[in-house]
């Protein structure tokens, strides 16, 4: 499997239980739960599920067998919605530490998933001060 990255066409909004992607280019959504979103937040440095897997274990309770599996199959969904790509010319964020990877308390892991919702977003605003919006009053 290729290194992969975040689709930089993907906006993801966190929530207190996971995250919801939106993908610009398809408009369709997707829900994360926290295993979910703690792996998109390890794709700031791209990587494959093994790779994936042992700095997921560092950060939730899990064994590196377990994580590097579940790692790798939800990379294969996430590529298959075209949420991440292939890491060459995508410009990656700042490498996650070890140290910043150990530090806190680790959570619970459970399996992670991606829903993604029927009906694509027909409108998608990208500014709050789109002329096209209805005024309050």
């Amino acid at each position: 499997m290729a290194r992969l990255a975040k689709n930089p066409e993907v906006v993801c909004t966190e929530l207190e239980d996971g995250a919801v992607l939106l993908n610009m280019e398809t408009r369709f959504y997707y829900s994360l739960n926290d295993s979910g979103l703690e792996i998109w937040r390890l794709l700031e440095t791209p990587g494959e599920g093994d790779e994936l897997g042992r700095r997921l274990t560092a950060r939730l309770e899990v064994d590196d067998a377990t994580a590097a599996e579940a790692a790798s199959s939800f990379l294969v969904e996430l590529e298959r919605e075209r949420l991440v790509v292939a890491a060459d010319g995508v410009q990656a964020g700042a490498p996650v530490s070890s140290e910043a990877e150990a530090g806190g308390e680790r959570r619970r892991f459970s399996a992670p998933e991606l829903i993604r919702h029927d009906e694509p977003l027909h409108e998608v605003t990208t500014s709050p001060f789109d002329s096209q919006l209805p005024l309050a009053e």
